[in-house]
């Protein structure tokens, strides 16, 4: 494992030499200009977030500039995705793979949908490393988000080792909790406020010329990944679940390597259909007025699996629904989240062959109290 070492201006933060390409990047900064304009120390919670995010975003734009150069003078990088000013196609209108969003920002599309953000990914001789950025002290949310992240490419690029660095401020606390894969960085905190100021308040210049042209400095669109459809894999996994006779759902099925790649990039995967009545004997207390029920299994945390009920109601609200020992657990969910997408999807596949027992469902939950991956 090639050994990333920071370099004193990445560490310092220095922009000396990468502060003019700061203008020419995109940012969101229509909520954070009264703020750089008042003077009050009375801020509210809510705008502190609004500095603080527009704060990350100028800090991820100096990292990714200083990694530039980092990528430059280090031979044992192959390849780097250039994003933002230096490069040179925005991928509007292309359905799956990975590209440039409207932000200028390197995703994963499927189906036109965003399954992930990369701040940054560069390539060694074996490896393909994502890079995650952040000002925030707190590492909880970050953490959730790379299992899924390096799933995702595992799947992508099967026959490279996938690794992440990880480049944090000083003070941020959890750094022990990160994956063994995880090289992380620690730089010093963002605090030119001047430099904010300037960000947001001089004109935006368009059309930066690039220096990056070796051929390691690549293009997205230009990377070949493995096949990996996001919509169609989901309704793959729901019919294979069914290949073992006399067994409402095979298991064994899920117990594979391959399987727990798409448990960390999904979160849940759909087995099948619930009638409204079994759900309504499970849990008298909803009151709401039913149009279909979705079972999944779902990773709850690195160990435990359990049995989900996803509600869709007449009304178009989606509600996440478990039941535990201790209490029955009813979640709204978003409406422009991903499961209210799934379930749009997974609704053309309601079939009676898909359609579980209240006491299947049952007897699930119990195997699923010893359910481990097969090594």
């Amino acid at each position: 494992m090639q050994q990333l070492k920071i370099t004193n201006e990445i560490k310092n933060l220095d922009i000396t030499k990468i502060e003019e390409n700061l203008f020419y990047y995109k940012y969101d900064s229509r909520n954070v200009k009264p703020l750089l304009k008042s003077n009050s120390e009375d801020i509210s919670l809510e705008n502190i977030a609004t500095y603080n995010s527009f704060k990350g975003e100028v800090y991820e734009n100096i990292i990714y500039e200083l990694l530039l150069d980092y990528v430059k003078d280090n031979d044992f990088i192959t390849k780097f995705v250039l994003k933002g000013p230096h490069q040179n196609r925005v991928d509007k209108f292309y359905k799956t793979g990975l590209m440039i969003d409207r932000s200028l920002q390197i995703v994963y599309k499927s189906n036109y949908k965003d399954i992930s953000e990369f701040d940054a990914l560069f390539f060694t001789k074996d490896a393909l490393y994502f890079v995650e950025m952040s000002t925030s002290k707190k590492t909880v949310s970050l953490n959730k988000r790379l299992d899924k992240k390096q799933a995702l490419l595992k799947v992508l690029f099967p026959n490279l080792h996938i690794r992440a660095l990880i480049v944090l401020t000083e003070g941020t606390i959890g750094l022990k909790r990160f994956p063994s894969y995880c090289t992380i960085w620690i730089t010093k905190d963002l605090t030119d406020n001047e430099l904010l100021k300037k960000l947001v308040f001089n004109r935006k210049k368009r059309g930066l010329e690039s220096v990056y042209k070796e051929d390691k400095f690549i293009e997205a669109f230009s990377i070949n990944t493995s096949r990996f459809i996001y919509f169609q894999t989901l309704e793959w996994i729901l019919k294979n679940t069914r290949k073992k006779e006399k067994l409402p759902i095979n298991l064994d099925f899920f117990k594979s390597k391959k399987l727990s790649l798409y448990f960390d990039i999904f979160t849940k995967l759909y087995i099948g259909f619930l009638n409204i009545d079994d759900f309504l004997s499970m849990v008298p207390s909803y009151n709401d007025t039913i149009a279909n029920i979705f079972v999944t299994i779902e990773k709850i945390n690195t160990k435990d699996f359990d049995i989900v009920f996803y509600v869709k109601n007449t009304n178009g609200k989606l509600r996440r629904v478990r039941i535990t020992s201790k209490e029955i657990s009813i979640k709204d969910k978003e409406v422009d989240g991903f499961t209210n997408v799934e379930v749009r999807f997974m609704k053309y596949l309601i079939e009676d062959k898909y359609m579980l027992e209240k006491e299947e469902v049952s007897d699930l939950k119990e195997k699923l109290k010893k359910f481990s991956f097969n090594n």
